[in-house]
């Protein structure tokens, strides 16, 4: 081997060594789906105020670069080109937020100096190396390019998404060269006055003895101003219940129909009768201020009877899906320790010892109970989640909370003469929205009968009950649209949400019914249902996945890192939400309420809670759901800790290894998918799994597809292949039982 060849080797090796660890793409979060290449650019012109520190003006200018980027990006580890556009050679920056600016500064001059020392970068060779391919026209290591000292100001090449360049005479005036395609104006104006501000703050803190990167957030003036004007949501709630609330509404409707079954209808008076003769019955079965009660009444009138008379006794109400595996049932009653339960069968809860109320019915009369002292502190219902370790979470909603849902919401658009659906299970937090998004407004509340189960039923139902407002899981949503689209028709607004929203059944919902206003409604259960909204009106305006929104009234959305650190617009963080609507916490499980609840960030001096879902603030303001910070999925719209039944499938005897993922699609069409490896010799089925599974979990915890594999299957990256799982796994009895 000549001495030439034995150099350029050594060269390759020298950058195979130097980025092999670092992500050779950097995915600028954008409003903007990343086209296949970019042909049009646009110019953003910036000044610095770079301070004097003990390193070259643009060592500085690079590094405040890098960090920008990795705030922007969450990266800490970014890769920029310097030199020639046409041939960039990458600078590694590593962000490590323990470090002293000062030190970060000049990790980025030697960094920069051993880059350019290389010469040049044998691109094709280092990225044959490292398995690295071209994705259409995109530079294969660097999408940012940084102009050096010396360099002619050449354009920005057909490659990057984003090049700034710096002038170091006098003013240090720049300019942002960005792929059109890729940012829009507004969001690339935001990214060059979030790096003028970087390059501020960075020499400041370089003064510093005590400061490290960790202090440094990155975020201009002006976009501080944006975070502020999204959380301006405060407004003054009563100080009460919400039984007293729909006494007050009751006071001022009495005539109108206030609930309607198939059998029965009552009016606002008659509903509050009704009400309080159920708590009369509830307190003398011994039911007190501050107790729960288990309502396991079919959806019907006497349900809303039961919900309010609960209330108006002064204890919390809570649903179960009786047709659930007894164990599972049992778990939630040990959680909420229902003094009683409002059922007209007690076969079902005779085995677990809870006292049984008759519910109520047409035609009953009896003795009144008084109201209780409102209190919007006290516990209003309980929603039961899927927990960590398999046993379900008991999310404690004050009144407060509900009451924050419903008053003054102008999204609801719910009132007087409006008709509304209700249809989901009680034991489903989108009840609350049905429910006292109905009865608190003084509109009619129209129930759909129990064992109406199928699209184009709810389709008719939504048709002869002339129904104006609705509230559908965004799988539900999608179906009806396909199987009974017509029946919108009469709807004037639309809310859906539980899962991402599909987009081309928005657009075709409001191109076929003019009027129609279709609400994203996102929140986790323990933000009391709705955290943000947003409302579309036109089909033109509905051109991808839609926007989870803005924050409603009384709630607050922050955007934080990895440290609890306040993001600027643009960048992807986790969402936590603060406000009126927190739930008070787990209930009986102060271990799983401090990890959700509590004083997280440094920069967000209040309560919050941490959804888990990765969001983004768009160009407009409003949050866009990224994906999860963890393994939780939506099946049929709950929510599903895949690593859950992960550990229960491991606890049984047989199996030595578990995995279970979900297929794409949306929340309907998502199938749980687990994977096994068994002992030797294990005498074990993937059916006997899912039968046992059956008995402890409910039905949509349970995997619909199952593989048996000797090893996990593994991607390029190191990850258990998801895709490659999907695609082998069968139904469980697929499977024969192995030969002796």
């Amino acid at each position: 081997m000549g001495a030439r060849r034995r150099q350029g080797v050594r060269l390759v090796e020298s950058w195979v060594d130097r980025l092999k660890t670092a992500p050779t793409t950097l995915d600028l979060p954008s409003d903007n789906r990343r086209p296949h290449r970019s042909d049009t650019y646009g110019r953003w012109p910036f000044e610095l105020r770079p301070r004097t520190v003990d390193v070259p003006p643009h060592s500085l200018l690079l590094a405040a670069l890098g960090l920008t980027l990795a705030r922007l990006t969450g990266a800490s580890t970014v890769l920029v080109g310097v030199g020639d556009p046409t041939a960039p050679v990458p600078v590694r920056i590593d962000v490590d937020d323990d470090l002293a600016p000062a030190a970060f500064v000049r990790g980025v001059e030697e960094s920069l100096a051993w880059s350019l020392a290389r010469g040049r970068f044998p691109l094709d060779d280092v990225a044959t190396r490292l398995g690295v391919t071209r994705s259409g026209r995109r530079h294969p290591f660097v999408q940012v390019h940084f102009s050096t000292p010396g360099r002619p100001d050449a354009e920005i090449a057909p490659w990057f998404d984003l090049a700034v360049r710096v002038d170091e005479g006098g003013s240090f005036a720049g300019r942002l060269d960005y792929a059109a395609e890729i940012w829009a104006e507004g969001e690339a104006g935001r990214f060059a006055l979030d790096y003028a501000a970087a390059v501020e703050q960075l020499g400041e803190a370089a003064d510093s003895a005590d400061a490290t990167l960790a202090d440094l957030r990155c975020i201009s003036a002006p976009a501080r101003k944006t975070l502020a004007a999204i959380n301006d949501t405060s407004r003054e709630f009563p100080d009460t219940s919400v039984d007293a609330l729909f006494r007050d509404v009751a006071g001022r409707w009495p005539t109108a129909v206030a609930v309607r079954d198939a059998e029965s209808a009552l009016t606002y008076a008659e509903l509050a009768d009704a009400a309080a003769e159920q708590a009369h019955r509830l307190r003398a079965a011994g039911v007190g201020d501050g107790d729960t009660v288990l309502i396991g009444v079919p959806r019907s009138v006497a349900e809303v009877v039961a919900v309010l008379g609960t209330l108006w006794a002064g204890a919390a109400y809570f649903g179960v899906d009786l047709t659930q595996p007894a164990s599972h049932t049992a778990r939630i009653l040990a959680k909420a320790c229902p003094a009683a339960a409002i059922a007209a069968d007690d076969t079902r809860l005779a085995p677990h010892g809870v006292p049984v109320v008759e519910p109520w019915h047409p035609g009953r009369n009896s003795t009144g109970a008084a109201a209780v002292r409102p209190d919007s502190g006290r516990r209003a219902y309980i929603a039961f989640t899927s927990g960590s370790t398999g046993a379900p979470k008991g999310v404690a909603i004050p009144h407060r909370g509900v009451i924050r849902l419903v008053h003054g919401s102008e999204y609801l658009a719910l009132g007087p003469g409006e008709r509304s659906l209700r249809l989901a299970s009680l034991a489903f937090d989108a009840s609350t929205l049905e429910l006292w998004g109905t009865l608190l407004t003084g509109a009619t509340l129209e129930i759909c009968p129990p064992d109406v189960l199928f699209p184009a039923e709810i389709g008719a139902f939504l048709e002869e009950r002339r129904i104006t407002v609705a509230f559908l899981t965004a799988g539900l949503f999608g179906l009806v649209q396909e199987f009974a689209g017509h029946s919108f028709s009469g709807l004037r607004h639309l809310m859906t949400g539980g899962d991402v929203v599909p987009h081309e059944h928005v657009r075709r919902a409001l191109a076929n019914n003019p009027g129609l206003v279709v609400t994203n409604c996102y929140g986790p259960t323990e933000n009391t249902v709705v955290t943000t909204v947003c409302s579309v009106r036109e089909p033109e305006s509905v051109d991808g996945p839609l926007p989870i929104g803005s924050p409603v009234p009384g709630t607050r959305v922050h955007v934080l890192d990895g440290r609890g650190r306040l993001l600027t617009p643009g960048a992807v963080g986790e969402l936590y939400a603060a406000g009126d609507g927190l739930a008070s916490g787990y209930v009986n499980d102060s271990a799983e309420t401090d990890k959700a609840f509590g004083f997280f960030s440094p920069d967000v001096p209040e309560r919050l809670y941490r959804t888990g879902d990765l969001v983004r603030i768009d160009g407009s303001g409003r949050l866009r759901f990224v994906g999860r910070a963890d393994d939780q999925v939506k099946i049929r719209g709950f929510r599903v800790e895949l690593h859950a039944i992960s550990e229960s499938l491991r606890a049984r005897e047989g199996v030595d290894e578990a995995f279970v993922t979900v297929t794409d699609g949306d929340s309907l069409d998502k199938r749980l998918v687990a994977a096994v490896r068994l002992a030797p010799g294990a005498d074990i089925t993937p059916a006997d799994l899912r039968d046992r599974l059956r008995d402890e979990l409910p039905s949509y915890m349970v995997p619909g597809l199952w593989a048996v594999v000797d090893q996990l299957p593994i991607t390029t990256t190191g990850k258990i292949d998801r895709r490659r799982l999907a695609t082998i796994a069968r139904p469980a009895g697929a499977f024969p039982r192995r030969a002796a």
